[in-house]
């Protein structure tokens, strides 16, 4: 007897092609573009991410300048104040040496004026004082 030929093998290759049509058509190039795209995606957040790091060291390096631009500001600022001070706290001190010097220049002029007073008043008192005392140890009055 004659027998038919096999056509199972035909149909299982016929399905392969109709399969691999299938899914290449609905499955692997949506997927493909999809990782293409991600790839894509990918690959512009690796350049935006430099970028933004070349952007942040010029930043940081601008902050910088600008901080140490302050900082020499400040210092310069301060050293005027502290000189300025100095030169307040200098001119005080001569206006007190000032004072001093005059109020001992009063105070020596009193001084004097209260010792020559004293000196001119000094023999009179002493006489009045040696009167009293003779007639308190004679115990009469002098006659003058």
């Amino acid at each position: 007897m004659i027998e038919l030929p096999n056509v199972t093998s035909l149909y299982v290759i016929l399905a392969f092609g109709i399969s691999y049509w299938i899914l290449k058509r609905f499955l692997f190039l949506p997927l493909s573009g999809i990782l293409d795209e991600r790839e894509a995606a990918e690959r512009e957040a690796q350049k935006s991410h430099a970028e933004s790091l070349q952007k942040l060291g010029k930043a940081v390096a601008a902050g910088q300048e600008a901080l140490a631009a302050a900082r020499r500001e400040a210092l310069k600022t301060r050293e005027a104040l502290r000189a300025q001070g100095l030169a307040v706290l200098e001119q005080q001190l001569n206006q007190a040496r000032i004072e001093a010097t005059e109020s001992i220049a009063r105070g020596s002029a009193e001084i004097e004026t209260q010792a020559s007073r004293s000196a001119s008043e000094l023999p009179a008192r002493a006489r009045g004082l040696a009167r009293e005392l003779a007639e308190k140890v004679l115990g009469r009055k002098l006659a003058a």
